[in-house]
């Protein structure tokens, strides 16, 4: 089964699954990966995580339900998952800006979310630069936090982090300890209990004594892996952005390979003119993605 299928199988799951307890472990097992790459596949090809998806899935079946009104709120409620027509109602205004009771009106017009189903469609309109390659452990320095897939956590609260060590001078001190490769952006440290994994700004481990960073710092080890490198050219955030989604929406379905689990980072390189910044056409950075062959 590819790629494609699989996800596909995953979210026929959830939406089985609307009007009962949705797992989105189990999800992720019928998807193939582990839950961590699964909640950051899924933010990074439909721009929410799992959780919020389900959530979304299941006020647009009950606005459904109640439009066309033959059911009770209480009933609707308590069909999708609420504890309490209180609780129902407080998501339902959140959601969609009206009470679940006006909802029922004949001239109310509700913006819902429909079911996704992924289809694979190789535009071929723009490509996608990479290369194969085998590296040996990496040993890393740097500061770190801790945040989550939940909800789209991450997405928030590392770009915070990155702006608040900009800000205190951090990222400065530790880029000027960078090895050949450059700077570091890795996830890393995923605990399935809670979703949670470590995110850290960090550079190759050299000489440096860990209080030469402001605060302290952590070391990381990524064990021998083989990565593809995928280039990103353009004004950051959004260029980098742009090419996680097309590796998960385009390059993963038609490749022959698939997630190896472990840690995966973006890497910022000396630019090739000082004078390029993170707002520039010209600016450049990669995606690395630890890969196996699909089936092993």
């Amino acid at each position: 089964m590819d790629w494609t299928a699989r996800l596909n199988e995953a979210l026929g799951y959830m939406e089985d699954n609307l009007e009962k307890t949705v797992e989105i472990e189990e999800a992720a097992r019928l998807a193939n990966c582990s839950l961590f790459h699964f909640c950051r596949m899924f933010e990074v090809v439909f721009g929410t995580g799992p959780a919020e998806y389900v959530r979304r899935r299941r006020l647009s079946r009950a606005a459904l339900d109640l439009a066309a009104g033959k059911d009770k709120v209480i009933d609707v409620a308590l069909r999708y998952g609420w504890e309490s027509p209180e609780s129902f109602a407080k998501a339902f205004r959140r959601c969609f800006g009206i009470t679940p009771s006006e909802a029922r009106q004949n001239d109310i017009e509700l913006e819902t979310w429909p079911p996704i189903q992924l289809a694979v469609i190789l535009k071929g309109d723009k490509t996608m630069k990479y290369r194969i390659i085998e590296k040996d452990t990496i040993e890393l320095a740097g500061v770190s936090l801790r945040t989550t897939n939940t909800d789209g956590e991450n997405m928030k609260v590392i770009p915070e982090f990155w702006q608040e060590n900009s800000s205190n001078g951090t990222a400065t001190a530790i880029g000027k300890n960078c090895g050949p490769m450059g700077m570091f952006g890795v996830c890393y440290d995923y605990n399935p209990k809670d979703n949670s994994f470590a995110y850290a700004i960090a550079v190759e481990k050299g000489d440096h004594a860990l209080t030469d960073f402001p605060g302290g710092s952590v070391t990381i080890t990524i064990d021998p892996a083989t990565y593809a490198v995928f280039e990103s050219r353009g004004p950051m955030p959004g260029a980098i952005q742009a090419v996680w989604k097309q590796i998960y929406s385009e390059w993963f379905p038609a490749s022959e390979y698939e997630h190896a689990g472990t840690p995966d980072f973006e890497l910022y390189p000396e630019q090739e003119d000082p004078s390029i910044d993170d707002t520039s056409e010209k600016y450049r950075c990669e995606v690395w993605i630890p890969i196996k062959k699909k089936g092993k």
